[in-house]
This record gives C-alpha cells, sequence and structure tokens, in this order.
C-alpha cells in the first residue's frame, strides 16, 4: 500500500510544478515583498510591540512590588494600562505615583487627559494646571492643547482660543490642535478663520508620516465634518 501510495506524488508533480514555480516567482519577487510589507508590516509592528509590552508590564509590575514607593514604576505600570484601556487600574496608578511624588509631572498630565476623556472636565482642569505650572513645555507643548479642549468642554471659547492660538503657533502641524482650534475659532464667530483651521487640520491628517495615520485620520475626519457645517 506504501508503495503504490508512492507513485501518487509522482504523477502530481509535473501537473503542479508549473503552477507552484510561477507562484514561487511572484512570491520571490520585489514587487510582491513590497506589498506584503506596505500591508502587513503594521501588523507585524503591532505585534512586536505587543510582546514588548507585556514584557514592559512583567518588568515594571515586579520593580513596583520589590519597591512600593517607586514613583516612576508606578507611572510606567499606570501607562501599560491606559495603553489596555483598562483605566481604573491606570488611574490608581497614577494616583499613586503622585502620591509617592508630587513633582511627577507626567502622572499629573495622564491624569487629566483621562479626566478629561471621561466627562471630569475639574477634576482635568486640576491636573492639567499643576502640569502647566510646573512645566509650560510639558510634551512639546501639548498641555496647552489639552487645556484649550477643557476650556471649550465647560464653555469658555474665548479662553480655548487663546490657548489652542498658543499650542498651534507652536505645533503647526498637529491635526487634532488644529482642529479644536477651528473649534474655538468658530464658536467666537471667526468662521473664516475657523475654516482655515479645519482645512489645515484636514492636510496635516492627511500628510501625516505613515505610523501616525491611524492616530490622526480620525481627526481629519472630524475636520472635514466640521468644514462641511460651515458651508
Amino acid at each position: 500500500i506504501v508503495v503504490g501510495l508512492s507513485w501518487i506524488p509522482l504523477v502530481a508533480a509535473p501537473v503542479l510544478w508549473g503552477p507552484l514555480q510561477f507562484m514561487m516567482g511572484w512570491l520571490a519577487s520585489p514587487f510582491f515583498l513590497f506589498i506584503a510589507w506596505r500591508y502587513l508590516g503594521g501588523e507585524l509592528g503591532n505585534l512586536g510591540a505587543g510582546l514588548r509590552t507585556r514584557q514592559n508590564y512583567r518588568r515594571m509590575l515586579d520593580a513596583a512590588t520589590v519597591n512600593p514607593h517607586d514613583g516612576e514604576a508606578q507611572y510606567q505600570l499606570g501607562l501599560i494600562y491606559q495603553e489596555r484601556r483598562q483605566y481604573t487600574e491606570a488611574i490608581q496608578r497614577f494616583q499613586k505615583a503622585v502620591t509617592i511624588d508630587r513633582e511627577e509631572t507626567d502622572a499629573h498630565f495622564q491624569l487629566g487627559r483621562i479626566a478629561r476623556e471621561q466627562g471630569r472636565l475639574e477634576d482635568a482642569r486640576t491636573h492639567l494646571l499643576t502640569v502647566l505650572q510646573q512645566d509650560p513645555k510639558h510634551s512639546q507643548h501639548e498641555i496647552l492643547r489639552e487645556l484649550g479642549a477643557v476650556d471649550l468642554a465647560t464653555g469658555k471659547p474665548e479662553e480655548a482660543r487663546k490657548m489652542l492660538a498658543d499650542y498651534v503657533d507652536r505645533r503647526p502641524y498637529d491635526p487634532e490642535g488644529l482642529y479644536y482650534y477651528g473649534q474655538a475659532l468658530a464658536t467666537t464667530g471667526a468662521t473664516s478663520e475657523a475654516r482655515t483651521a479645519y482645512e489645515q487640520a484636514i492636510e496635516a491628517a492627511r500628510t501625516a508620516p505613515r505610523y501616525r495615520q491611524g492616530i490622526t485620520a480620525n481627526w481629519g475626519r472630524l475636520a472635514q465634518r466640521a468644514l462641511s457645517s460651515l458651508r
């Protein structure tokens, strides 16, 4: 039976060799490799990032366990929880980092961002103002954008306009900041300037580096909708 079955691949080989040779030629071609890298590179990168995140999580958890008064380890653990969208645990870690070290500016910044996203605007303002006092240039001036967004959400468009104008002057290619700036301008009646800000946000999202387009694309879409409503 074994000898009889062994003839099957020998008979099939002449039939399948042509298609297999054709497919292998395509798989080995630079064109195919470029397409595969173009469309699968992001997925492979995400897989690597996930592995690194798990390694960092274990390392930071070990550090926090060995020394519960290590504010930096608590902050790093908070970042990992935040990336996993486990916001309750992230807040607990950031708050612990701030308790250990009141000068932990990064933890205040993340607490402010999470509070703004959750609609706890007064808490967000408290943490963000602390960051502004400790480091006005924090996170490449993103503290100005976050405070401007809080002012918008709390019905203070004039304050938001000033804060965001300062931010956009320093970071003119950030679609998120340009979108918020357009909102502040539109709310204060500066329709023409708002239209320009929205157009710049759309262009900034479109021309962003490939590795950031997953983040910036949403702000481009929001700016496009806001621009359409102005017309």
